[in-house]
């Protein structure tokens, strides 16, 4: 999932970023990527329950087969590569069994979420009811992956040219890791390797934000993050729509945006980078809770940014060195300047609690009041101070301070290297405050090096007992036990949002260590790790891929033997063992499709280089596109806790000359009556919205007098009501005048259909036409009639 609202936020701030995607044919010679990357969850979702999967307004008749639900995947596939038309490489990434981190903080809740939903709902024969279903282990992602195999073989053998040279890996549920982590270890490892092209263009479909913090952390240029535009759906045109987030525009935007004034240090694009996605962690994602006083809908991030470009200096450089992320002591952190830079968050604590209380002080003694209105006379008690306990416990700072910024350190290693630990996970449901964090940041990190659970072992983690179907019926007996009834009550529950967050692994391996023996022979399978499998058509351009493949089958390998890739020729690092088909011949998952004779696919197992240290840099002689973002095309707004009310003030908007400019002489001055309380705008609507942006334009000239324009310093510390008075008391003095500041535009982008794809669009000047071709477009993209290049 990711930051929330992060994807909005982004392209609210860089509009640019974004653009559209169709679907093109093999005959129009377009080739704009290499490689494409499927986060399959999404579609496995998708398909199995469309109906929930924001579709609001439009009727979708949700599967009653498990067939049904691979046709609408197989679908789908072949739509995104129809837009996307790879010429080198597929990679299919189903999410495996995940770290500790991530079932404790999303997994567990949405499926409990899902189980109390659908409580009342019809079993279906074929076990297509119940969306926990798609989690690694069960019998349903078993059939995922056969489905996926004979996808990939069926199409290797058809007439299409754009599957005819292309290389396909599958990496399966029983691979374990999260797909898109999967992916970027394939990336890092695959740009390691000599022969590896620099320039490779990469495109990675999945709706999650984490992708564009991935996309971000691989120091890739060529790479675009495939979105769903769900804005386009309607009952009369249910049809997706597509966009392209290109990240060497966001690059662009980023590179502007956290530019320091005359930095202590050389500028490094790549180490702010690295440092814009570390201090995006404070807003909270699958793994941790967000900062207290960080909300997304309170424009945090903007305030994380100037905090960091304010302090940069102070700092005295980066916070961290992605160089050393393997360093078993954290040594990739820079501690003394991290403080540097909590102490000044922290400064801006109060001001935004403050705030809140103002705007949510009725509210949230209503939601006590009805919660205590409910209870009984026995149970208000306990309930207050369990309310009082969640709200306001300062018990062990310091634990959930170390917690915290351990989970810190181990995002950092989870999204820039490898997994630093399975085991781990933020044992607190919320997160310290800034002050907290700021004088506990000298600890030691030491990280368990471990392996991931198994499959049946997480579905007894995550799975409520409605879905105990879907487990092996021996671990359905120890489900349905006294002492792991779901949820698991426990007395110590302050910090912990769910109950059924309490279970301990220790219990739950204990439990299920005795069960392997009554596994049968396909339930073994099923609960074993696997490893990732690789295709390509027999006559394939790879040529020294196939013949590696072709000697493996044909040769008298054993399935630990393991050949090794020569990356200068194919392009690809790893190594090769074989994976036991080679009769030619492929059986169909569906009914209504044919089995595979004369199957001209190829395949083995495959093995991704050994993991090095991360380069977190451009590469030699990569070809970085041309730039055309310039700094008026960044939006620029106020902090939220410096103006008042929740929203930010609405833009100043001129009036029409012909109100401003006489028409003929001038009339003598009316006299004018000061209305008590409403100083000397009377109470009309157009005084009203006169006095609106009057209020805005005291607001951004006093955030702009201040040391930083978005009201950092002296000037921008003084509270929303201080403010509020300035812009009443100074309101006498507007005369005639005009509001001297209009709040900038949203800058909006034109795309230029002639060469297809995410390259064949042109930035619009601000205030020109969005979404149109007139070529009226005003900045840098106007007088150029060049799409933009690589």
């Amino acid at each position: 999932m990711g930051i929330p609202s992060f994807y909005r936020w982004l392209v609210n701030r860089y509009p640019s970023i974004v653009s559209p995607a169709k679907e093109s044919r093999p005959a129009d010679g377009i080739v704009v990527y290499d490689n494409l990357y499927l986060d399959m969850n999404q579609i496995i979702h998708y398909s199995f329950h469309p109906q929930d999967q924001m579709n609001a307004g439009t009727d979708v008749c949700a599967p009653t087969t498990v067939s049904e639900v691979f046709e609408s995947m197989f679908d789908y596939l072949d739509r995104l590569f129809r837009i996307v038309r790879p010429r080198r490489l597929l990679y299919l990434a189903v999410d495996g069994v995940a770290p500790c981190a991530k079932m404790n903080g999303m997994r567990r809740g949405r499926r409990f979420a899902w189980a109390s939903e659908e409580e009342e709902m019809q079993k279906i024969s074929e076990g297509v009811s119940d969306p926990n279903v798609i989690t690694p282990g069960t019998e349903f992602m078993e059939k995922i992956s056969q489905a996926l195999t004979y996808y990939i073989r069926a199409r290797l053998n058809s007439s299409d040219p754009g599957w005819k040279h292309i290389m396909v890996i599958l990496s399966d549920a029983n691979v374990p890791g999260e797909g898109e982590h999967k992916i970027m270890s394939f990336i890092r490892a695959q740009r390691s390797m000599e022969g590896y092209d620099p320039n490779t263009r990469h495109c990675l479909f999945g709706h999650d934000a984490d992708l564009i913090m991935l996309a971000l952390a691989s120091h890739e240029v060529h790479f675009s993050i495939l979105r769903e535009d769900n804005s386009q759906l309607t009952e009369a045109d249910p049809e997706k729509q597509y966009l392209f987030l290109n990240i060497w525009v966001l690059r662009e935007y980023l590179e502007i945006e956290l530019k320091i004034l005359d930095p202590v240090c050389e500028p490094d694009i790549e180490r702010l980078i690295d440092d814009f996605i570390f201090i995006c962690f404070l807003m909270g994602n699958d793994f941790i809770p967000h900062i207290p006083s960080l909300e997304m809908k309170e424009y945090a991030l903007d305030l994380l940014i100037e905090v960091y470009k304010t302090t940069f200096n102070k700092m005295g450089g980066y916070i961290v060195n992605i160089e050393k992320v393997k360093d078993k002591h954290a040594a990739y952190l820079e501690v003394s300047r991290l403080e540097i830079f909590f102490h000044q968050l922290s400064m801006y604590e109060e001001k935004i609690f403050l705030k809140r209380y103002e705007l949510e002080q009725e509210s949230l003694k209503k939601s006590c009041r009805d919660v205590l209105r409910e209870a009984s006379e026995s149970e208000r008690l306990e309930l207050s101070r369990k309310l009082e306990d969640l709200f306001f416990n300062e018990e062990r700072p310091y634990d959930k301070a170390q917690k915290y910024l351990e989970g810190l350190c181990w995002m950092l290693q989870y999204y820039l290297a490898d997994v630093p630990s399975w085991s781990w996970y933020y044992p607190f449901y919320v997160a310290p405050f800034v002050s907290d964090l700021k004088s506990h940041c000298r600890f030691e990190i030491s990280f368990t090096v471990d392996k991931p659970l198994r499959p049946f072992d997480q579905l007894m983690a995550v799975l409520p007992l409605r879905s105990s179907c879907a487990l092996p019926e021996c671990y359905r007996k120890v489900m349905g036990r006294k002492e792991f009834d779901h949820p698991k009550l426990q007395a110590d529950t302050i910090g912990k949002r769910f109950l059924w967050k309490c279970i301990s692994e220790e219990e739950l391996l204990q439990a299920t260590k005795e069960l392997d023996k009554e596994l049968s022979m396909h339930e073994m399978r099923r609960n074993t790790p696997r490893q990732e499998k690789i295709f390509l058509q027999r006559n394939s351009n790879a040529q020294a891929l196939a013949k590696v493949i072709v000697q493996l089958q044909t040769s008298s390998c054993s399935p630990e033997q393991k050949l090794p890739i020569d990356s200068a020729i194919s392009g690809l690092g790893g190594w090769l063992s074989p994976d036991g088909l080679s009769n030619g011949f492929f059986c169909s998952p569906l009914q209504n499709l044919q089995d595979i004779t004369n199957d001209q696919a190829i395949s083995a197992m495959f093995f991704n280089p050994e993991a090095g240290n991360p380069i977190p840099r451009l590469l030699s002689n990569v070809k970085v596109p041309d730039k055309t973002v310039t700094e008026a095309d960044i939006s620029r707004r106020l902090l939220w806790h410096t103006y008042p009310g929740s929203r930010p003030p609405p833009p100043i908007v001129e009036r029409p000359d012909t109100i401003w400019k006489p028409i003929s002489k001038p009339s003598a001055p009316r006299e004018e009556h000061k209305n008590a309380g409403t100083g000397w705008m009377g109470r009309g609507r157009g005084n009203a919205a006169l006095a609106a942006a009057e209020t805005t334009t005291q607001l951004l000239t006093a955030s702009s007098s201040s040391s930083s324009s978005y009201g950092h310093g002296a000037a921008g510390s003084r509270t929303a009501a201080e403010t509020q008075r300035s812009s009443s008391s100074s309101s006498s003095r507007r005369g005639s005048r005009r509001a001297d500041m209009v709040a900038p535009q949203s800058r909006n982008s034109r795309f230029d259909d002639s060469d297809g794809g995410a390259y064949g669009f042109r930035p619009l000047g601000i205030g020109s036409a969005p979404w149109t071709g007139d070529g009226s477009g005003g900045g840098h993209g106007r007088g150029s009639a060049q799409p933009r290049g690589w």
